[in-house]
């Protein structure tokens, strides 16, 4: 046993060499850690100038943010009519007032414009009645200055409230019939010839929603069936789910292409119609002059069931 440990901690000439060397290398180092200081002088920096341009750049941007918190509060301050310059109409200040109640020349007197005023009395022609500030914030074309305007001056019905008891046993005979069901009936929106402001209507869709709806419509044809809807870009099954059951739809109403008549280009623009269909479509009329029913699309190679069903309703044959 003493044997291993002594030929564990024996060395040989060369190992001694090596261990006396790092011994002193190690010795070096301690050395150079104390005696360095004392035989180089650390320099000394001022830095007070520093500080200097320090404290001053944090007393500027305090008054910096104090004036920008400041600016804030007073952009959050109602700004009177005569502020708005760049708004052409405002030229006379509103008054209070109901939305539902006003008429088309007290609109136009009260400075808006044609358009929007236009908007308001077709929503209200259509039924709709403004209930809430969000509600006539809604109006397609209103812009956020002009809705700033007037939201201070808005009135609104107050909610109606029923004279009788929830207990439907103690309500005079007729009068389910007569208030309840007419007064929770939803809105229905036909989507093949509904403008802007009637869309407006459907739960969940806002000015912006309202126009990409009639412009992807323009660009179909129209619609064929309501799930269509949900193609439109930001429209997705969520929000399609809130107004579905308020939304009706006339087949009737859909712009159809006469597939003899039509040019490549015209038919290239439909978004149903791709570079590689339309191709098709146009190779295959040049072999037979013209197409005699709209089901002989069926049989081109490119086309597939599920295809023909979604561009069917937009074609036809004259």
């Amino acid at each position: 046993m003493m044997n291993r440990i002594k030929d564990y901690f024996s060395f040989s000439a060369k190992e001694q060499r090596g261990l006396i060397a790092l011994l002193g290398i190690i010795l070096l180092a301690l050395s150079a850690g104390i005696y360095l200081p004392v035989i180089i002088p650390q320099k000394q920096f001022d830095i007070e100038p520093f500080r200097s341009e320090v404290e001053a750049f944090l007393a500027k941007a305090v008054i910096e943010d104090s004036s920008a918190i400041s600016n804030q509060n007073q952009a959050l301050k109602f700004t009177p009519v005569s502020d708005h310059q760049d708004l052409e109409g405002f030229q006379q200040s509103p008054y209070p007032f109901n939305p539902n109640e006003l008429d088309e020349s007290q609109w136009k007197n009260m400075g808006l414009r044609d358009r929007i005023v236009n908007n308001i009395m077709n929503y209200r022609k259509k039924g709709g009645r403004f209930r809430d500030k969000e509600g006539f914030r809604k109006i397609y074309g209103l812009t956020d200055k002009e809705f700033g305007i007037l939201e201070s001056y808005l009135v609104f019905d107050p909610p109606v409230k029923s004279e009788y008891p929830k207990d439907t046993a103690s309500k005079p005979a007729g009068f389910q019939d007569q208030f309840t069901k007419k007064e929770f009936l939803p809105i229905r929106v036909e989507i093949n010839s509904a403008d802007s402001s009637a869309l407006l209507n459907l739960k969940g869709i806002g000015p912006s929603f309202a126009g990409r709806i009639v412009k992807y419509r323009s660009r179909l044809g129209g619609f064929y069936k309501p799930e269509q809807l949900m193609e439109i870009r930001g429209l997705d099954s969520v929000r399609f789910n809130q107004f579905r059951d308020q939304i009706e739809l006339n087949s009737g109403l859909i712009s159809k292409i006469d597939i003899n008549n039509v040019t490549f280009k015209e038919l290239l623009k439909h978004p149903y119609f791709e570079y590689y269909l339309v191709k098709a479509i146009f190779e295959k009329k040049d072999q037979i002059k013209s197409f005699d029913s709209v089901e002989q699309i069926k049989y081109l190679p490119v086309m597939y069931e599920e295809l023909f069903e979604k561009i069917s309703p937009y074609i036809t044959v004259n």
